[in-house]
């Protein structure tokens, strides 16, 4: 409710995120842009929820890219690229965490843009990445997409 929304706000962009993590995982188009829509509505920024934040930000730039896919609307294409930027931020300040995040969403931002041969190659750097750092869960997202 809206009341315990203001109440903990961290709990309520919780919430959001893991609606649209769980959609997105399954692939459930109209799901997904619903909970981004509302994930957009509650997203705030605070020190305190940095770590969660990064993964909160890695998601919704793979989001953004899928939804500006099906859509072609600007935003989120525009939502995405925001998003790897923040990500190639972070990545210079920490490459082993951050780094095949980054190509991934660089690889989601070619494919958007009919760039293949580029897309191809971010996938490929993303994977490897992620399976020498021992990031499983970006490796397979990373295969998959």
């Amino acid at each position: 409710s809206t009341k315990r929304s203001q109440k903990n706000p961290f709990a309520a962009q919780a919430f959001r995120f893991q609606g649209l993590m769980i959609s997105f995982i399954y692939r459930d188009f109209e799901a997904t842009k619903n909970a981004a829509e509302k994930y957009i509505g509650c997203k705030f920024d605070s020190w305190v929820a940095l770590s969660y934040n990064t993964i909160e930000t890695f998601i919704f730039g793979l989001v953004s890219f899928w939804i500006y896919r099906k859509t072609n609307c600007i935003q989120w294409l525009e939502t995405g690229v925001h998003t790897k930027q923040m990500m190639q931020r972070w990545s210079e300040t920490s490459q082993w965490n951050f780094l095949q995040k980054f190509y991934l969403l660089e690889a989601e931002e070619h494919f958007c843009n009919e760039r293949y041969g580029s897309a191809k190659q971010s996938y490929d750097v993303a994977v490897s990445y992620a399976a020498r750092h021992k990031f499983i869960f970006d490796e397979a997202l990373a295969c998959e997409l």
